[in-house]
């Protein structure tokens, strides 16, 4: 079911390919036991995006927790992912897209083990934008399917570290945590909670660039994101990460544990 301008649709009466290949601004709102979880972050994030885009657009009277709250009920979903684009054809005309979409939640030993990455060059214009950008998604899939992966680690030019191509990522070294600027990245909303986490725990965490180089110099690195919460990288490229990270555990027990009692 898909709700467009607040009619809702079959999935076969919106051509959604067709309009994410034209300027869309979106977020994805993770459901879990039938309820969105940190949803007002997903729309300060949108609001934010937003506003660096120049688009007007009152979110907070788009009574999105509502447009959810129906489709969750109509397509009887517990668990999952759905997709809220803003489809902008021009600055006087937007239209609202809800659905569920495909998921890739990490198992029980992907926590566990950790999970495979690769890197690669890309570099996202307007990175505090979260817009649809079909050839990175194209590439970055690409990849994914056919190196048998769970993620995309990108580089810009500069061989910094930036992101997932579609999580954030965080470093450890000598019990700091480290991850890149806001400059450089999208903020993520699940970036976000992790900082939190830091504090709360009294963990040191820096924002700085992480250059390419140095990835091997670290102890341990973890992805967040919609699907992955906090997940634990095996391997960058062929680098080894610390799986068992005092630090990773901590802040990945901590952070299903705010899930799991919300």
């Amino acid at each position: 079911m898909i709700l467009y301008n607040g009619k809702t649709f079959n999935n076969e009466d919106i051509d959604i390919k067709k309009l994410e290949k034209e300027y869309c601004i979106y977020e994805v709102i993770r459901i879990f036991k039938g309820k969105p979880i940190f949803l007002n972050d997903n729309i300060n994030r949108l609001k934010n995006s937003l506003n660096k885009a120049n688009i007007n657009f009152d979110v907070d009277h788009s009574n999105l927790r509502s447009k959810l709250d129906l489709l969750v009920q109509k397509d009887n979903v517990s668990d999952g992912n759905f997709k809220y684009i803003l489809h902008i054809t021009n600055i006087n005309s937007i239209d609202e897209i809800l659905f569920q979409i495909p998921h890739n939640y990490p198992s029980e030993e992907n926590y566990k083990s950790g999970v495979n990455t690769v890197t690669y060059h890309a570099v996202r214009q307007n990175p505090e934008i979260k817009y649809i950008n079909n050839t990175l998604r194209e590439d970055t899939n690409k990849l994914i399917k056919d190196l048998n992966i769970f993620e995309v680690i990108l580089f810009d030019d500069s061989n910094i570290i930036t992101e997932g191509s579609r999580s954030n990522i965080f470093f450890i070294k000598d019990d700091i945590v480290y991850t890149a600027p806001l400059t450089y990245v999208l903020p993520g909303t699940n970036r976000k909670r992790v900082i939190e986490i830091c504090k709360k725990l009294n963990i040191k965490l820096i924002e700085k660039p992480i250059y390419l180089k140095d990835v091997d110099k670290y102890d341990s690195s973890f992805i967040t994101g919609t699907s992955p919460l906090v997940l634990p990288i095996k391997k960058i490229d062929k680098i080894a990460m610390n799986v068992k990270n005092k630090l990773t555990q901590q802040i990945m027990k901590e952070y299903l544990r705010i899930v799991h009692n919300l």
